[in-house]
């Protein structure tokens, strides 16, 4: 605290400012106005976009088993502290979404208290962490995090993420060892619930940037245990990883290509951030016209470069830009590589980035209110106006993720090109028995994309339920030619083989197929056993029967009660 002396030279402490003296009473206050905000959407559904997967058909999450979710992944990712969470959701209220849903709040609600906590340690100014707070709780992009239950592992990551950080600023400030083993402790838990956070030791040396701190060998020592970390649950991703084949990779773009898109991304990221209007939970990726993609995809690398050039040639507030653009892009660089079929510039990514952006918006007002008075107010103004209006955006966009039509209707409406899109509108209309109408959402899908091996497949699915078995085997063979990883498809078309052809052993090769590549498919397992069964093979089949069992599904036991004794 500042000091002062008065007239007669005692020394008196200087008085505390507003924000000082309330910063907690408006931490309280932006909760509340949050809570609100999403208050909505915890009447939501669960969602035929991963939900299904996730937690609905996910029979682990009903059994708090922490030895499978420590060496299993689910839906391709290793994050086991998301699944135990979705257990413990379960534990607590059974299979109805509000608690989960309710869930994802609460953990936005603390992430809420650890920005305004982590942009205090860093800035020391609680007014500009309030800013940045309140940047966070409410900005619209940040809806598709907190209202789908798909994305817990965003949540639990940040979580676990800011609290790291926060852990070694208080290592810094009291240099006292136990701070620092309990800042490494959790960033292995940011670790163990997505495995995106392999870039929080680059982020401390990013903060070790802005204090100033001389690289020495106690620095670098300070990061070994995080990098070690990183790389073991890295290589446990990679190694537990379970890819069934029913997400589609972008495979039509050269690596020139792949550059221009991920420079294109981060331009729009870096808007959407200011501008978040016209926000859609699905983006089409850019078509290629003769070989080339759009114009502006070209010129984004350009404009990447003039901005580089600009902070280079910046006086003030060098330090701080380029801290919150290393923050930034030290943390959504990682999800902008792999362009899986929902991944383009998706608005989920920018969860925990965006605390870079809005910390260099807070920094921004703070050097321009105080250097020129006059503007002060119409600043201020300016700041009370957007956040209102991320406010009313926020609570529309918490009323999209109701249920799987209202997403994905909204997310034609603005992306009218999003083949994902499609596919999955139909798969909505599918489960509600509107097969015309799946099927044209399946059709335009593959108009959009027709390497969409998910949309054949899907389409098959339409064609088998209206027995034109002769259509489905085609789309499930095509399905399999665009992705050879295909466990569904391979699946799918060993059930019309198995019940349709009668064809028991030309089946059991596509059954094979399906488990190679996804040794965790218990239908597929369940399937393989009946068809062995009716070729007499009872050993094999009460093998597959009690795999399946043993995975904790019911669904064999009879069989296995009737054959297996």
């Amino acid at each position: 605290m500042k000091k002062n002396k008065n007239s007669k030279g005692k020394i008196i402490p200087e008085e505390k400012s507003f924000f000082e003296k309330h910063a907690w009473w408006m931490i309280g206050g932006i909760i509340l106005l949050t809570f609100f905000l999403y208050w909505n959407s915890l009447k939501g559904d669960f969602l035929n976009y991963d939900d299904t997967e996730n937690v609905v058909n996910n029979v682990q999450i009903q059994h708090l088993n922490f030895t499978h979710f420590f060496t299993t992944s689910n839906l391709y990712m290793y994050s086991p502290l998301t699944f135990i969470s979705y257990a413990l959701d379960y534990k607590i209220d059974g299979l109805h979404p509000y608690f989960f849903k309710l869930a994802n709040l609460i953990l936005h609600l603390i992430n809420v208290i650890f920005v305004f906590v982590f942009s205090n340690k860093l800035l020391k100014k609680k007014n500009l962490s309030i800013l940045i707070t309140l940047l966070f709780a409410m900005h619209p992009i940040n809806v598709d995090t907190v209202s789908w239950i798909s994305t817990r592992s965003n949540l639990l990551c940040t979580m676990f993420f800011l609290l790291s950080l926060i852990l070694y600023f208080i290592y810094l400030e009291k240099n006292n060892y136990l701070y620092l083993i309990l800042s490494i402790i959790a960033c292995c838990l940011s670790l163990l619930s997505k495995s995106t956070a392999v870039m929080l030791p680059f982020v401390l040396l990013g903060i070790d940037y802005f204090r100033k701190r001389k690289m020495n060998l106690k620095l670098i020592l300070e990061k070994a245990p995080y990098f070690i970390l990183c790389l073991a649950v890295g290589l446990l991703a990679i190694y537990f990883r379970t890819d069934s084949g029913t997400t589609q990779n972008i495979t039509n773009y050269n690596l020139f290509d792949r550059i221009l898109i991920i420079c294109y991304s981060l331009l729009a990221y870096i808007i959407r951030a200011v501008f978040p209007f016209h926000l859609s939970e699905i983006y089409g990726y850019p078509v290629k016209v003769n070989g080339f993609l759009p114009l502006w995809y070209y010129i984004s690398p350009i404009i990447i470069l003039l901005i580089v050039f600009a902070i280079y040639k910046m006086k003030s507030l060098k330090r701080e830009i380029i801290f919150g653009i290393f923050f930034f892009l030290a943390t959504i660089i990682i999800t902008q590589i792999a362009m899986l079929e929902d991944g383009f510039t998706a608005d989920r990514y920018t969860y925990l980035p965006f605390i870079g952006i809005y910390f260099i918006i807070a920094v921004a007002y703070d050097y321009f209110s105080s250097r020129f008075h006059k503007i002060k107010i119409i600043l201020r103004s300016v700041f009370l106006i957007l956040l209102f209006f991320f406010s009313i955006l926020t609570y529309q966009r918490s009323l999209v993720w109701m249920n799987t039509l209202t997403l994905f209707n909204h997310a034609i409406e603005q992306s009218p090109d999003a083949a994902f899109a499609y596919n999955s509108r139909g798969i909505a209309k599918f489960s509600g028995n509107d097969f015309d109408g799946a099927l044209i959402d399946y059709n335009a899908a593959i108009k959009f994309n027709p390497s969409y091996s998910g949309a054949f497949y899907n389409r098959g699915i339409v064609f088998y339920a209206t027995q034109d078995y002769e259509k489905a085997l085609n789309d499930y063979s095509k399905a399999i030619e665009l992705n050879p990883n295909f466990a569904s498809a391979y699946s799918a078309r060993g059930i019309l083989e198995m019940d349709i052809l009668k064809n028991d052993s030309l089946a059991i090769i596509d059954y094979n197929k399906a488990i190679l590549i996804n040794p965790t498919f218990a239908q597929a397992f369940y399937n393989r056993g009946i068809a062995e069964l009716r070729m007499n093979d009872k050993t094999k089949a009460c093998n597959d029967f009690w795999t399946v069992k043993n995975m904790g599904y019911s669904q064999a036991d009879d069989l296995i009660d009737q054959n297996c004794h």
